[in-house]
């Protein structure tokens, strides 16, 4: 269960200060903008000023995302999740504030002793929620190492600024970072505003960063994971029949008078067209769809990160973990979907529901560095319909499985994830399936005795006490509370 906090307690700032990453969510308020989350990982980034304030140092990279979005309506979200030791997931809810480079507010936060190559910007962030939640399908991690790769080249090109600060030149480096924020970071890929004064700034980039200092080994899979990965992906693709799949673009169903709509070719093609551009604006690397060699790359993951959000400027910003063994398939190119496992929250399908924007992030923590990005239009299809079905048969289902969530990707993204640690994957948590098991065991007790009442123990009244809206007020789960389905799964409990 869900706890909720009005600023952060003192034990979860000394928790926060033991981790060694944490994400950050934005979204624009256009229904057709893309919902952002970028991994940060880079150590001695993330400050805790207190129990209601919070900071980051932002380093360049090939968006400016988060920075766009905060300027447009303040929402940010920062989410920590405990990779060792015992299950969590935090959620900071906050209005951002950004602080350039080059800035007296800047400075005051990160003096020159404690910069790091390539800050742009001081992130400060005003909490005025501190979410926690189980996190028991978050799998265990063991931490290597940070990478060096993002400072190291950010040092190097810093380097070119200030060898043309010392000359009498008027001109900046046009290899240097001002030179790469005005190319790269002046507005996001919705086209809102991003850097505003620190290309323009006359301060000569300094930082305190060791040239000579280790460079963490890059990090391959051990031969345990691979013979695991050649075994049988953690991702799998996942195939379904072609008629689910124009049924899902041209079909309007409804289930006792509520409306599910299918996402329209339009709208797809629209997006995808709209926002290629603006493709030129980032090194990062842009697709119409995923190439094969990524489908290949997603099938030896681990986990995956969902971040949807509402329209409201005043709705939280969602980013969750998902962790669950064989939970995320690849249809085809342009389509994915992954079983969604019941949770103390409903905003990602609230969310669908609401407006349709999801993007799946996935990043390397083993072998060559990478982050992905799935931009798409997602459908729910809740447990107990027939779409649920054709996805997701008894012999598949895990247990607290509530609805099928089908993305129609528009556009795929890669950047290089250079600040992204390395961490050893050691195994995939249970508890969530083995809770929810146990949850379900009631329901089919109870449906066996032909009892007209809910079994306050089972997940179908789980999902009525915490499933029906989001934080928000929006419509969550709308038919699977009421489905006459006998919850049905194949786990081992041994």
């Amino acid at each position: 269960m869900a706890k909720y906090y009005d600023e952060i307690p003192e034990f979860l700032i000394e928790w926060i200060k033991k981790q060694h990453m944490f994400w950050v969510a934005s979204a624009p308020l256009n229904p057709d903008g893309h919902v952002n989350v970028s991994p940060k990982g880079t150590a001695d980034c993330f400050h805790v000023l207190n129990s209601r304030q919070v900071w980051y140092q932002d380093l360049t990279g090939t968006g400016v995302e988060t920075i766009s979005h905060i300027r447009e309506n303040g929402r940010v979200t920062v989410m920590f999740n405990a990779f060792e030791g015992p299950p969590r997931i935090m959620r900071l809810y906050g209005i951002g504030t950004v602080y350039e480079y080059g800035t007296q507010e800047y400075e005051s936060f990160i003096p020159p002793e404690t910069r790091k190559p390539g800050s742009r910007a001081a992130i400060v962030i005003d909490v005025y929620k501190c979410q926690t939640t189980c996190g028991f399908a978050v799998p265990i991690y063991d931490f290597v190492s940070h990478r060096t790769q993002l400072l190291r080249m950010a040092d190097n090109v810093e380097a070119l600024d200030r060898a043309s600060d010392g000359t009498s030149s008027t001109e900046i480096s046009q290899k240097g970072i001002k030179a790469y924020w005005i190319q790269k970071n002046l507005r996001s890929l919705d086209g809102l505003p991003g850097l505003l004064t620190a290309p323009d700034s006359k301060v000569t980039p300094v930082s305190v960063f060791d040239r000579d200092g280790p460079r963490p080994k890059l990090h391959r899979l051990s031969s345990r994971q691979e013979g695991a990965l050649s075994g049988g992906a953690n991702l799998a693709i996942g195939f379904v029949l072609g008629s689910l799949a124009a049924t899902l673009l041209h079909r309007i169903l409804s289930d006792n008078g509520i409306a599910y709509i299918s996402i329209s070719i339009s709208r797809l093609w629209r997006l995808q067209h709209w926002h290629q551009g603006w493709s030129h604006k980032s090194m990062a690397k842009y697709y119409d769809e995923i190439p094969e060699s990524l489908i290949e790359w997603i099938k030896k993951q681990h986990m995956f990160w969902v971040a949807s959000a509402p329209l409201s400027p005043d709705g939280h910003v969602n980013v969750s973990p998902k962790g669950t063994a064989d939970c995320f398939h690849v249809v085809n190119s342009r389509r994915v979907w992954y079983q969604d496992l019941s949770g103390s929250g409903v905003e990602t399908i609230s969310h669908i529901r609401e407006n349709g924007r999801v993007t799946i992030m996935l990043n390397a923590f083993e072998g060559p560095p990478r982050i992905l990005r799935l931009y798409g239009i997602g459908t729910v299809h809740e447990y107990g319909t027939q779409e649920y079905e054709s996805l997701i048969p008894p012999e598949t289902r895990k247990p607290g499985s509530r609805a099928a969530i089908v993305i129609d990707v528009y556009q795929c993204q890669t950047s290089c994830g250079f600040a992204v640690p390395i961490y050893d994957f050691a195994t995939h948590r249970t508890q969530l399936i083995r809770a929810m098991d146990m949850k379900e065991s009631c329901d089919r007790a109870s449906d066996a005795t032909a009892s007209t009442e809910l079994d306050q123990r089972g997940l179908r009244a789980y999902w009525i006490r915490k499933n029906l809206m989001s934080v928000d007020g929006l419509p969550g789960l709308l038919t699977a509370p009421d489905s006459k389905v006998t919850p049905v799964s194949v786990f081992d409990k041994e």
